[in-house]
């Protein structure tokens, strides 16, 4: 997890001179993460949103932490509330977001469903879904986006039957897409490749 939080954040190695205090204030959020001071970074996260209402990439990684956080431990007691309060936060944020946001929101159902999969699956499984063909539809581009509905199905495989051919060749796809992102706004969400990587090895072995 921290040599992906390392290779995840080395996007963020912004040079200290003439950083903003909005700048300064994420790349720290980003270090505390990295080092796995989660709650300080989140603390941080909430003290950068309160002073830029308008501006959702902050809010945007205290949900991704969230989340990712969960992923490591779906059986904790707590995460029925986590996912509840990500909800509240994703539902704010989804039509100033975008595609982003619909990606998140597939992620916190899926966070949902791994918590107890063979009595969460029938319900969860169409509201993931709904979640990340949106955020295709919103932005075909998004890599996020194409990986998040190719690791899905891919990971479903072992549930249900699934045509991996299809969703290999997706999963090719938002490789691409990834070596393809680009964007000028600080901080804007680059993650991705080497989860994708990582599911490929999925493909190899079917």
């Amino acid at each position: 997890m921290k040599k992906l939080l390392i290779l995840l954040f080395s996007v963020f190695s912004v040079m200290s001179f003439g950083q903003s205090k909005y700048e300064a204030g994420m790349q720290k959020a980003m270090q505390q993460w990295q080092s796995g001071q989660s709650k300080e970074a989140v603390a941080m996260l909430d003290r950068i949103a309160m002073s830029d209402k308008e501006n959702w990439i902050p809010v945007y990684y205290k949900v991704f932490i969230s989340i990712t956080g969960g992923f490591s431990n779906p059986q904790a007691d707590n995460i029925e509330d986590i996912v509840a309060a990500n909800r509240v936060l994703i539902d704010q944020w989804l039509e100033k977001g975008g595609s982003e946001w619909y990606v998140l929101k597939g992620m916190n159902e899926t966070l949902e469903l791994i918590t107890d999969p063979m009595n969460k699956g029938m319900v969860q499984t169409p509201i993931i879904n709904k979640a990340y063909d949106k955020s295709i539809e919103l932005d075909p581009t998004n890599p996020r986006a194409v990986y998040s509905v190719a690791s899905f199905q891919i990971n479903s495989a072992k549930f249900m039957k699934v045509d991996m051919t299809y969703y290999c060749k997706m999963l090719e796809k938002s490789i691409e897409l990834f070596d393809k992102q680009k964007s000028d706004v600080p901080f804007y969400p680059s993650w991705g490749k080497d989860w994708a990587l990582k599911t490929q090895e999925l493909c190899k072995g079917k």
